[in-house]
């Protein structure tokens, strides 16, 4: 497994938030942030996890284990990078 700050993040389009206000599209990069940290700390396991277990027993047993999250760590880092772009649109002043 390769460290989260290694993948790139998904392609997710801002126009899948259009439609939200301001309030509502802040609070779900706030649950989107906790949940893409909550992966990369997962990921960032799952790497060392491999980099023991190669050492020690010659297989990535953090991947053989299903500890790997690289999809879901891309994932979210995309949904939080729209996210962020959709706030800026819908929460200008003026």
């Amino acid at each position: 497994a390769e460290r989260a700050s290694a993948i790139a993040p998904a392609v997710v389009p801002t126009a899948n938030y259009s439609g939200y206000d301001c309030d509502e599209l802040r609070a779900m990069l706030s649950q989107k942030t906790a949940e893409k940290n909550a992966m990369t700390r997962q990921q960032n396991n799952a790497a060392t996890w491999d980099a023991v277990s190669i050492f020690l027993v010659l297989l990535p047993l953090g991947s053989v284990f299903g500890m790997d999250k690289a999809g879901e760590v891309a994932q979210a880092k995309g949904e939080t990078m729209a996210l962020q772009g959709a706030v800026q649109k819908a929460c200008r002043k003026g």
